[in-house]
């Protein structure tokens, strides 16, 4: 196998070429592979997470900016009213809008 890129995942792991993931625990050969790849003055692509849909976005918790849990959002009506709780909704939809499908 020729190693053309190697991409550092979230979890220790290498993806490789695109195509195969060599899991942290996985045996020598592939370590041996990549390591030497490395050696050769190689880097391997740092993890990027993934950029979060409005969707995820607007389902976070309160405190990150979304919608909240329904245990959150039940308090907030109970605490503070429900004017209190349909502008902090409107400021969700403002804050994060649907992005038109593709």
């Amino acid at each position: 196998m020729e190693i053309k890129t190697v991409v550092l995942q979230e979890d220790g792991s290498y993806r490789v070429n695109d195509e195969m993931t060599v899991p942290d625990d996985m045996g020598n050969r592939h370590r041996v592979m990549i390591q030497e790849w490395i050696d050769d003055g190689n880097t391997p692509e740092p993890y990027v997470a993934p950029e979060q849909n409005w969707i995820a976005k607007r389902l976070a918790n309160m405190t990150d900016g979304g919608y909240g849990s329904i245990g959150e959002q039940l308090e907030m009506i109970g605490e503070q009213g429900m004017d209190v709780y349909q502008t902090h909704i409107a400021k969700v939809k403002s804050d994060i809008p649907k992005i038109p499908k593709e």
